[in-house]
């Protein structure tokens, strides 16, 4: 046996047998005969329109339901999660987009029919085209899948070496249906649908790709149906058909061919069926298989030319060559059976879709042959700004009721924002080192340039000096799950904030300035890291270099109409929010630089802390607790509670501070019925400042360490002796073990921390 890895032809030939052996399996070219026992298998599948298709489809990735962190929960698609290649990253944070078209899609299936064209709006950026990329993506996925295949059908006619069929008399001579005189023929086939290129005289396909099932008269394939679904379910009750099963019917093309041929064969319909091809296909938007992406442009989306003038088909039958055959073409044509996308579609002149009135709402094209049905769901896209001119349209009123409007707007959580640049960070990654928080910094500005001013009149009386006080940074703050700080709000506005964040979030949603329409693109930010990576400055992504692109980005305000608004209640200020990202690293790297000098185990203080925490749950509620080391049950240690809270520097009756502290965990399992209490983030302050008291004791210590590192790069840093160079090298070694910061990015945020605690 030849070897594999060395023999090119035996590589070659495996590959082909392989291929070979897929197309068997996939039965990819059928009769009628085989193709009408693969329905009766699975008729419901094999019988479904585009929108039921579409829909499985999703089904077959999955879904989940998430909460949002407001106390309610979301269906996620995982048709919309999945990585496909580089350029295809997963769509983040559209789930409510994602959930009206799947009830969309829902809804079409349900009555047999799609009328409405569906339009995704909002700002550049948001991921519309992407969502229409993804479910055709997936579509092509899909029908690769036992569960996924669809059949379409071409004629085939026989040379004159091969046809059973009796000759006819045609204008005085007599011939084969097929081609050639009644002489010659091969007998005994049921079908010429295998028959080889040798074989074949001509073929002719269908356009539409209509489903084969419609070959079969309207009676007889309903009742078709009925006897398999009681096959396949042994039930007494059949299933409903399909609106699509019960009016779908084949195109002109294959209507006046079946005629002519029913004719010849004097109504013997076993005989028409003979000459029929059955063929799977796999959806494919690169060949605009069942999937098209029309562009703004001024031509029509639908056309056909006559087909017997053309030379190319001169060998078509004799029976056909006196009916008129007109071979369709066309966006719709191509995406019939499947999807279409109309990107920017209010980009185009009204005049050129306008016929879209009229196809959506009966679903069929008016054509020279005749009028033809689609079977195809329309998807289009548009921004916000197109929109708005539309809608001042006289003719929006005959739009908007065949039109089903879903919003796509910017997120408003840098959380998930963040998620946005992944794919781009893998790849900058390749040539560039990148710092943590980089993206973390710059998805938090973009998300809270998208930020608007809520209405604090929207709100019941009781809750509106409350909402007045709310600035972006409390917002971004309640929107990615967390809560305004302690500084600002006390426990109990905290907790009434967490409970208005979905009022929040809907507060704008019937303006035509919603939250998320306005804002920084994440097409720009995407720029923005690119360019941060080029930089020379800097020998990582760092976020000085994010900052310093941001910076750039904010003096052209005429390219970015966000940048143009007017400041109200400290919403709008794009450079405010600069400073409040940079504050924002300020205060993580001090926190990392302490971390990194090793002068106290942190972990060790959390613990501290915990166990703190048991303590006060056991004295609030008089119970015992258990001694570690003697096992006995005692009273919580008065001595262990008040050194950490004197570290906290809690004043005033210490009952009623602990029930406090205790009462903030209760209201935290209200809202998180399972999992472990995550205490860094439930008393991130009250750590804090047990960190900033330990810290403070070495005050001195720590400055002079931070000035001496200052010096790097200069001749006065050569000059510290061993020992503040081997301290000072340890810190620079344990910045970037830790934190992942080169010494040059170290010194550079040791500079920067050190401009922003003189500037405050």
């Amino acid at each position: 046996m030849p070897n594999l890895e060395r023999d090119p032809k035996a590589m070659l030939s495996e590959v082909l047998s392989q291929r070979k052996k897929e197309f068997e399996k996939r039965k990819s070219l059928l009769s009628f005969h085989e193709f009408t026992q693969i329905f009766f298998e699975n008729p419901i599948a094999l019988s479904r329109n585009s929108a039921s298709y579409i829909k499985d489809m999703i089904d077959s990735y999955g879904v989940e339901t998430t909460s949002d962190g407001f106390a309610s929960t979301k269906r996620r698609y995982k048709v919309f999660e999945v990585q496909r290649n580089k350029s295809k990253p997963p769509i983040v944070g559209q789930e409510e987009a994602h959930d009206q078209i799947y009830r969309i899609l829902e809804q079409f299936s349900r009555q047999g029919k799609i009328d409405k064209l569906v339009l995704l709006h909002g700002p550049n950026g948001s991921s519309k085209s992407s969502t229409a990329e993804a479910l055709a993506t997936a579509m092509e996925e899909y029908s690769q899948t036992d569960e996924g295949p669809v059949y379409f059908f071409n004629w085939v006619f026989p040379n004159d070496k091969v046809g059973n069929e009796e000759p006819e008399e045609f204008n005085g001579v007599l011939k084969k249906i097929g081609f050639g005189d009644a002489t010659s023929g091969k007998k005994g086939l049921d079908s010429y649908a295998l028959l080889t290129d040798n074989e074949t005289l001509c073929k002719i396909s269908s356009e539409f790709r209509e489903n084969p099932i419609f070959l079969l008269p309207k009676a007889e394939r309903l009742d078709f149906f009925n006897k398999a679904c009681l096959a396949k379910s042994k039930s007494t009750v059949a299933s409903d058909p399909s609106r699509y099963l019960e009016e779908g019917d084949l195109s002109s093309k294959n209507r006046r061919i079946f005629d002519a041929l029913l004719s010849a064969y004097k109504g013997d319909v076993e005989k028409v069926l003979k000459h029929v091809q059955i063929e799977r296909f796999f959806y494919s938007a690169r060949y605009r298989i069942g999937l098209a992406t029309v562009e703004p442009q001024m031509s029509m989306d639908a056309q056909e030319r006559q087909l017997t003038m053309d030379r190319n088909v001169q060998n078509i039958p004799t029976v056909l060559q006196n009916i008129r055959l007109f071979e369709p073409s066309g966006d719709l044509v191509d995406a019939n059976r499947g999807l279409i996308e109309f990107s920017d579609l209010l980009k185009r002149p009204l005049e050129t879709f306008k016929y879209l009135l009229t196809t959506v709402e009966k679903m069929s094209i008016n054509l020279v042959s005749g009028k033809a049905d689609l079977d195809t769901v329309m998807l289009a896209s548009t921004n916000e700004k197109h929109l708005d001119a539309f809608k001042a349209s006289p003719d929006w009123p005959s739009f908007k009721g065949r039109f089903e409007l879903i919003r796509v707007p910017y997120l408003l959580s840098s959380l998930n924002e963040a998620l946005i640049y992944q794919e781009d960070l893998k790849i900058i990654s390749k040539t560039k080192p990148i710092t943590k928080h980089s993206v973390e910094l710059l998805s938090t500005w973009a998300v809270l340039t998208r930020l608007r001013q809520p209405d604090p009149e929207s709100f019941e009386f009781q809750h509106r000096s409350l909402i007045s006080k709310l600035q972006p940074t409390d917002k971004l703050a309640l929107y990615d799950g967390g809560e305004p700080p302690a500084v600002k709000f006390t426990e109990g506005e905290r907790s009434i904030l967490k409970k208005l964040a979905p009022e929040l979030k809907s507060d704008s949603h019937m303006s035509v300035a919603y939250e998320g329409r306005f804002g920084a693109s994440p097409r720009e930010m995407k720029m923005l890291l690119y360019f941060a990576s080029q930089s020379k400055e800097f020998d990582q992504l760092n976020p000085l270099a994010i900052f310093a692109e941001i910076q750039k980005l904010m003096q052209d305000k005429s390219v970015y109409d966000y940048l143009q608004f007017e400041t109200r209640g400290g919403y709008h200020d794009c450079q405010e929010f600069l400073g409040n990202i940079r504050q924002k690293f300020g205060e993580i790297f001090q926190k990392e630089f302490l971390q990194a000098l090793n002068l106290f185990n942190e972990t060790q203080y959390i613990a501290s802390f915990e166990r703190y925490l048991k303590l006060i749950i056991a004295f609030v509620k008089n119970e015992k607790i258990v001694n570690e080391h003697t096992g006995k049950a005692e009273d919580p240690s008065e001595q262990s509670m008040t050194e950490i809270e004197d570290l906290l520097s809690l004043k005033g009756d210490k009952r009623e501070i602990r029930e406090k502290l205790v009462a903030r965990i209760a209201a935290w399992r209200i809202d998180n019925s399972s999992g472990l209490i995550q205490i860094q983030k439930l008393f991130e302050n009250e750590i804090e400042t047990v960190f900033r008291a330990i810290f403070e004791e070495k005050k001195e210590h720590i400055q002079l360490l931070k000035e001496q590192m200052l010096m790097w790069g200069s001749d006065d840093y050569k000059k510290l002796n061993q020992e503040e160079l081997k301290r000072t090298n340890q810190v620079f070694e344990e910045l970037n073990t830790r934190f992942g910061y080169t010494q040059k990015t170290s010194w550079q945020a040791l500079v920067f921390l050190k401009s922003l605690q003189e500037s405050n």
